[in-house]
């Protein structure tokens, strides 16, 4: 015996009591067309036998439901049909019972039967038909809300895997970050990283490199999340293992390449800033290696941009790269940065530039590398509220 669930499933959101409005809005349609057909057919009788066929065509039907349900087409239809000839049968043979028992009509039960079961025939092909079409668009439906529940849960997942890979690119570009900042007699040395919401490769450090000198190098890898983040790992490390021999920036630069063009995937790079503080001669050699200029603000509130340059690294094995000095002087200020501090931009997509950058140098650089590094920090944060669309690393260097 069919279940309430099992004909809730065959109607879907259509309640029992909508479904006998159908069945009397075809009883009178059918009584229409054989009044005009002048048939025996009386409106009570026609009523009596399509509510009857009806009810028993939707208990038929949800009792042989699994039988036809899952078939492939067309084979569907065909036990469908087998079906609905199979309940018109009982239809007309149960409703013909209070027919002859109310209406006495003036033949045989049997003869009644048989000149009812073309018009039960014709209720159960409209009202079967009716049913059917509608519990198909009700599976399909369904079978279309499945799909999109699963896209959207395949979606969550890719998203959770996303999140999980930028969170670990995060973890290890903080690893590769130094703690602390090391210092040099007669300099002050200050850094800051502010990330952004996707890892990108923004990579800095500070180490000594012999007596008396100091290495300093800001780098930006290309691309974003994980592979710009171990593209980072594999440049910090070629740099620190390259430092042992303390090579000069030009050879630095060089070694780095060369090892850069052979492991790195086609179309990535790395631009570099590599640069020697001597503290004896005050002198740093440096090579630029397609970075952002950096930004010399001398102790008269001139400002210069050491604008020599060289090619990216990892692009052509076959590139070169030179030896640069730059004399730097007590009240310099020398900053080496990313793009991240350039690019940031406001809500009129205004960049911050290098101009507000020497205000906010210029403003602060009595208070030193430390105090330079927070106004600079605070001005470009105000400025693009606090929305980094890329990571903003700065050295800040002042000269004692």
């Amino acid at each position: 015996m069919p279940k309430a669930n099992d004909q809730k499933k065959v109607l879907g959101n259509f309640s029992l009591l909508g479904f006998q409005l159908v069945l009397a809005a075809v009883s009178v349609s059918v009584w229409a067309v054989e009044w005009i057909l002048h048939a025996r057919g009386t409106l009570v009788g026609v009523l009596l036998g399509t509510f009857i066929t009806g009810n028993v065509l939707i208990f038929a039907i949800s009792a042989t439901r699994p039988v036809y349900v899952k078939r492939p087409r067309p084979w569907n239809w065909v036990v469908y049909l087998l079906l609905l000839m199979c309940a018109g049968l009982a239809g007309d043979l149960l409703s013909e019972v209070p027919i002859y028992l109310l209406l006495h009509p003036p033949v045989s039960f049997w003869q009644e039967f048989i000149g009812g079961l073309p018009f039960a025939m014709l209720v159960t092909l409209i009202v079967g038909s009716l049913i059917f079409a509608f519990d198909d668009s009700q599976a399909r439906l369904k079978a279309q809300n499945e799909k999109l529940q699963s896209q959207v849960h395949l979606g969550l997942i890719e998203k959770q895997a996303h999140l999980s890979e930028l969170e670990q690119a995060g973890e290890i570009q903080m690893h590769l970050l130094p703690r602390e900042t090391p210092q040099l007699r007669g300099f002050q040395i200050a850094c800051a990283w502010q990330p952004a919401k996707s890892v990108s490769g923004d990579y800095f450090d500070v180490f000594p490199v012999g007596a008396d000198k100091m290495a300093v190098c800001i780098a930006d890898v290309s691309g974003k999340g994980m592979a710009a983040a171990l593209l980072m790992a594999n440049l910090q490390a070629s740099v620190k293992a390259f430092a042992r021999d303390n090579p000069s920036a030009g050879a630095m630069c060089a070694r780095l390449n060369a090892a850069l063009s052979d492991n790195i995937a086609p179309g990535r790079f790395v631009t570099l800033f590599y640069g020697v503080l001597d503290a004896n001669t005050r002198v740093m050699q440096y090579e630029n290696a397609g970075h952002c200029l950096p930004l010399l603000v001398h102790a008269d509130g001139t400002v210069d941009f050491p604008a020599a340059y060289s090619g990216v690294l990892g692009l052509f094995s076959h590139w070169t790269y030179s030896d640069r000095d730059q004399q730097l002087k007590t009240g310099d200020t020398l900053l080496l940065l990313t793009d991240g501090v350039l690019e940031a931009a406001d809500e009129a997509e205004e960049e911050f530039g290098y101009q507000r950058l020497i205000q906010s140098v210029v403003a602060s650089r009595a208070s030193g590398a430390h105090g330079i590094r927070q106004q600079v920090l605070d001005d470009v944060t105000a400025f693009c509220h606090g929305q980094f669309q890329d990571d903003a690393s700065l050295i800040v260097i002042s000269v004692l």
